[in-house]
């Protein structure tokens, strides 16, 4: 299950591997206070390295990960979408970011649905959970629009979660490329 190269493609996006070149508009998000409240807030720099080498070195270390998100068109990194892995974790998380300036065209549920497709059909897995703010409702529409269900609440590093599951897609709606 490495990244090895894998890309996926739907109608308007490319989810492919990371690239150094990524750091600094992954940073410049990241710093943001309003676009990561549901998240703590921004961090700095160095914080935002740790960070983009966690969604790089998962990868590596678990054999699957985030997809740097970019739009097809531009060819400009947008997000990210994928399985997201940490320790304290039990099981994956399906998650997603777009960066707020690309918002409100559905590129969350594109890419997100494309990540689940290739986890639960490529890769043979179960579906996983996302996790949502309890007030992060574009969180939560992207989740049931994938036609996941709430199903609990927990707590996750201090903050009290929305717990979705999701079921494996009946559609593909992307192209893998290698």
């Amino acid at each position: 299950m490495s990244e090895g190269g894998i890309v996926l493609e739907t109608t308007r996006l490319r989810l492919r591997g990371w690239e150094l070149e990524d750091f600094e508009p992954v940073a410049s998000f990241l710093a943001d206070d309003e676009a990561n409240r549901f998240r703590g807030g921004g961090v700095d720099r160095g914080e935002a390295w740790k960070w983009f080498e966690g969604l790089a070195g998962s990868w590596l270390l678990r054999g699957y990960g985030t997809f740097a998100v970019e739009e097809l068109e531009e060819e400009e990194l947008i997000g990210w979408a994928g399985l997201w892995h940490p320790h304290n974790l039990q099981e994956p998380e399906l998650c997603w970011s777009i960066f707020p300036q690309h918002r409100g065209h559905g590129y969350a549920p594109e890419a997100a649905s494309a990540a689940l497709v290739w986890w639960t059909q490529m890769e043979g897995q179960p579906a996983p959970f996302s996790m949502t703010h309890p007030d992060n409702k574009a969180s939560q529409r992207v989740a049931e629009k994938l036609g996941a269900e709430r199903c609990e609440d927990m707590m996750f590093e201090g903050r009290h979660s929305w717990v979705y599951r999701h079921k494996v897609p009946d559609d593909a709606q992307w192209e893998r490329r290698s």
